[in-house]
């Protein structure tokens, strides 16, 4: 018996077309896997005491990042924030603070959101007007609507004076937002 130089090239040219259509199915036929982004934003904030200076930062920056997620057509989940002090005024009036929110980040499913859930959220702001200082509480109570909501509709807004220094160098306000969210 002898062997001939066709039926090895035969074998090679088969093993190459089942080895191209395994290839191809597994490329066509895979499941979409969303691999979620890792997405970090940071901001500063600062209030009339510590706790106030925190807190405003920390909602800056989760509102940074939830502004970054939204241009992405992202949503994310799992956030955490991690504050530093940055200055403190000389007269006690001021403490500034920087935060940095972090978190997985993904382009939701297609299916359209379900905004079931009713959410208020009421935050202490101040400012050199008040109009700045209704500006910055709502600021910050979005950004908190957001961290818990992860997506919210239909925002209304209410403010009430809580101080004005003499002269009016100083305002600070109580706005609570209300919405519909997600979660």
């Amino acid at each position: 018996m002898e062997l001939s130089v066709r039926r090895p090239a035969q074998v090679l040219r088969l093993a190459l077309v089942v080895a191209l259509a395994l290839t191809v199915g597994a490329v066509l036929f895979a499941p979409t896997a969303l691999a979620a982004t890792f997405r970090s934003a940071t901001s500063s904030g600062w209030g009339p005491s510590p706790a106030a200076g925190k807190s405003a930062a920390e909602n800056n920056a989760r509102a940074e990042l939830n502004q970054q997620a939204a241009a992405a057509g992202e949503v994310c989940s799992g956030v955490s924030v991690t504050t530093r002090h940055l200055y403190t005024a000389p007269d006690g009036s001021a403490w500034i603070y920087e935060a940095t929110a972090s978190g997985n980040c993904e382009v939701p499913s297609s299916t359209p959101p379900s905004y079931t859930v009713p959410r208020t959220e009421t935050q202490q702001a101040g400012g050199a007007s008040p109009s700045v200082a209704v500006a910055n509480g709502s600021q910050a109570a979005r950004a908190a609507l957001l961290a818990a909501g992860q997506a919210c509709t239909g925002y209304s807004t209410t403010s009430s004076l809580v101080y004005s220094a003499p002269g009016g160098a100083w305002w600070i306000y109580n706005v609570t937002v209300s919405a519909t969210c997600t979660h």
